[in-house]
């Protein structure tokens, strides 16, 4: 009986360490980075989605196809066509994609409602500072390039200063533990709409409005399009205050400073701190007995108190007003910057606040502006292309869904938001490299074992030989070019 030498018993016994290739080959685990991976368990998505109704009777789960989706804008992909030719699994087809984002059924506003609400207490509980929760109201402009996508209308970008045909998306979120978090969204629509003249056969179908449930999520959604944007902005902070409950101020800019607004939300039991603009007819202010515009308060009331602040450099005068008609009080603060023609007002009904902290509180309200930043430029905001309504909402949701877990992560690794933003992105641009490195060794090492096979079949065995053996001498691999196969 031949014994085995030293050398063979352990050239038997090596194990070496598996690579991303043995990984891909087998498929026992997913290529994709483990720390998403982990945040999906640790914030137990599938049970969210089940619990918004988005779920599948067969085929691939739900929170498989969200997990999918959620990495598209880190493999530096902007649509689900281009990311379905450059995934590593292609046994998945488009459809599966574009039909689970159709469904009508699925309730997206409630899933980053949950979501939103669990990692709320998740940051809230990695600080000790009792900072003020605030919420945070304002809209983005996303523009559309079709005419005949669903709910979308002319709506005027001041950042352009002209109408553009597309979406004004009104987001409420949630400052806490100096962190942005989104918590819920609605599309509104101006009254100019696009004509449509396409005669296709396919936009002369049933509208879905008349094939989907009338409670359905879908059949909400557009019945909400019809209200004006101050009666969502009101319906979506009751809700939130429902499930926010230890929230008291509300931040928002100067366009939804009107007294009746101001009114209504005090009424849900919210304060507010804003910016004011001159708005003569809808805003009176009144002070010692007398009815003010915010213009004429601050020529005969505010002007002549402007102090200068020495460690900002800047003049203040703060008022303390009533709303006419009502026990609301308002304090304004009148800021005018050295070297600018304009004053600035700001407001909050909440009057025990000193000045300091009612600015202070105010300046949270730029968060949403970057948040509105972060998505566009690195999240795939407002770039779904997508015609349908429900898929658009569903798009929304996924960009919404990808700030928060990286919220998350941000977090626990106590990092900045644009440090893992960027992490996250590198980690997947290598990853996306490799994996499109790796399948153009897996297409040539395929395109010669087939002509070996087929070398063999013909009986050309010498050939076949040979030309294994100058699979692993990278000089000859041409030579198979030239081998005659008939």
């Amino acid at each position: 009986m031949q014994t085995k030498t030293p050398a063979i018993m352990e050239a038997i016994s090596f194990s070496p360490v598996k690579s991303d290739v043995h990984i891909f080959i087998e498929k026992e685990q997913s290529m994709f980075d483990s720390t998403i991976s982990k945040a999906f368990h640790d914030l137990q998505i599938a049970q969210l989605l089940n619990g918004a109704n988005i779920r599948k009777r067969c085929g691939i789960s739900p929170v498989k196809v969200i997990y999918d989706l959620f990495h598209i804008p880190f493999l530096m992909l902007t649509t689900i066509c281009i990311f379905v030719r450059n995934q590593i699994d292609e046994a998945i087809g488009k459809d599966v994609y574009y039909r689970f984002l159709d469904n009508a059924n699925y309730n997206w506003h409630l899933f980053i409602l949950s979501l939103s609400k669990r990692i709320e207490k998740k940051v809230t509980a990695k600080t000790t500072e009792k900072e003020k929760k605030l919420f945070v109201v304002d809209d983005t402009i996303t523009e559309v390039s079709g005419k005949m996508v669903e709910a979308a209308s002319y709506v005027y970008d001041h950042t352009v200063r002209k109408s553009v045909l597309g979406f004004q998306k009104l987001v409420i979120g949630l400052f806490c533990a100096d962190r942005f978090i989104p918590i819920s969204e609605k599309i509104c629509m101006s009254a100019k709409k696009p004509s449509k003249k396409s005669k296709a056969v396919r936009y002369l179908k049933k509208p879905k409005t008349e094939k989907i449930k009338a409670d359905s999520p879908g059949a909400k959604e557009r019945a909400d399009l019809d209200k004006n944007k101050l009666e969502k902005t009101l319906s979506l902070l009751k809700e939130a205050k429902k499930n926010f409950r230890d929230v008291g101020i509300v931040l928002f800019d100067s366009w939804f400073a009107f007294n009746s607004f101001i009114i209504r939300l005090k009424a849900i039991g919210l304060d507010v701190i804003c910016q004011l603009k001159n708005m003569p007819k809808p805003n009176k202010y009144q002070y010692n007995g007398m009815n003010y515009s915010l213009n004429a308060l601050y020529c005969s009331r505010a002007k002549s108190k402007m102090r200068t602040v020495k460690k900002y450099g800047y003049k203040k005068a703060t008022i303390c007003v009533s709303i006419p008609n009502t026990d609301i009080s308002l304090k304004i603060i009148f800021i005018h910057n050295d070297g600018e023609l304009n004053w600035h007002a700001f407001a909050s009904t909440c009057v025990t606040l000193s000045s300091k902290e009612i600015l202070e509180h105010y300046s949270k309200r730029w968060s949403i502006e970057v948040f509105f930043k972060n998505c566009k430029q690195y999240l795939n905001f407002g770039k779904e292309q997508m015609s349908n309504l429900d898929s658009i909402i569903a798009s929304d949701a996924l960009v919404f869904m990808r700030y928060l877990i990286l919220t998350y992560l941000t977090s626990l690794a106590n990092t900045a938001f644009f440090e893992t933003l960027e992490k996250h992105r590198m980690n997947f641009k290598m990853l996306t490299y490799g994996t499109r490195l790796l399948n153009y060794f897996m297409n040539q090492l395929k395109f010669l074992v087939d002509q070996i096979c087929t070398l063999i079949e013909q009986g050309c065995s010498t050939e076949a030989i040979v030309a294994l053996k100058n699979v692993f001498n990278p000089c000859q691999v041409p030579q198979l070019e030239f081998v005659n196969l008939k």
